[in-house]
């Protein structure tokens, strides 16, 4: 699991202290990633709020994605994500 957003790496350092998070955050000042998954809300240059799950091969499985307004739903992805998992061939 990672983050990325459009913010720079000392806002994301700030970020992780301030809520303990356990996973990577990755800068995306270009916009690069922003603009391949299509949230990119141009008139603002920001991200929409969004969340995706890709399997280990590169497999877009789910996503969602919203206005700052809205609320995700932690429950859901982590639902999703079981599944994904589910779907995992054993090695």
């Amino acid at each position: 699991m990672l983050g990325i957003s459009g913010d720079s790496p000392p806002c994301h350092a700030a970020f992780v202290k301030a809520r303990g998070v356990q996973f990577p955050q990755l800068s995306d000042l270009h916009r690069t990633a922003i603009k391949a998954y299509g949230v990119l809300d141009e008139e603002r240059n920001v991200a929409y709020r969004s969340t995706f799950v890709i399997d280990r091969e590169g497999v877009l499985r789910w996503g969602q994605a919203g206005d700052r307004q809205m609320i995700r739903d932690g429950r859901e992805v982590l639902r999703v994500l079981n599944v994904v998992e589910g779907l995992r061939t054993p090695s």
